[in-house]
């Protein structure tokens, strides 16, 4: 029902960078379901801020799939999926560019887990991943890498669900249809 997704990439800007590494886990709403996690060669140079940040180097990416080759795989795991992401403002339009580039139309549901736990935990000083991880006991061992970053989003997700006692998502699901 759900593909809890992040990436990494060149820089920060959307639509003037590339993925470097994506990570889609796949979440029915009590169980994880399957993993995929990729570096992706992104045919640019990585910001060296960017290299600081997650650790990836143009060395690690120099001989990992170009994403075409990845796209059609990726489609089939989010197709049919609601998109959820931390920040699905920075990552569903980055993929959706990338996998349109590549052939495929990318239009599923979406969710912000930001929004999401401003709704469910109100008053938090930040909603940062990394704040949200420490504030709910999340494990979170390797921040801005896209894997765990993914596992910790999912984790993120369920409790939110959990606390959800007034029906938060299933509004936030109506919005966008």
């Amino acid at each position: 029902m759900f593909a809890i997704v992040d990436i990494e990439t060149t820089g920060g800007q959307v639509g003037a960078n590339n993925i470097t590494e994506i990570a889609i886990v796949l979440y029915n709403g009590n169980e994880i379901e399957g993993k995929f996690a990729t570096l992706v060669n992104p045919c640019l140079p990585i910001q060296k801020y960017v290299q600081t940040l997650t650790g990836i180097t143009d060395e690690m990416v120099a001989s990992a799939p170009l994403f075409e080759q990845l796209a059609p795989n990726i489609f089939n795991l989010l197709k049919d999926r609601i998109f959820v992401a931390h920040n699905v403002s920075f990552d569903y339009p980055i993929v959706k560019q990338q996998l349109a580039s590549a052939g495929f139309n990318l239009g599923t549901h979406k969710i912000c887990t930001i929004k999401y736990a401003k709704k469910i935990f109100p008053g938090l000083p930040k909603y940062g991943l990394g704040t949200l991880c420490q504030e709910l006991n999340i494990k979170l061992k390797g921040h801005h890498r896209a894997s765990d970053d993914a596992l910790a989003t999912a984790e993120l997700f369920s409790i939110l669900m959990r606390h959800d006692s007034t029906g938060e998502l299933q509004r936030m699901l109506k919005k966008k249809s």
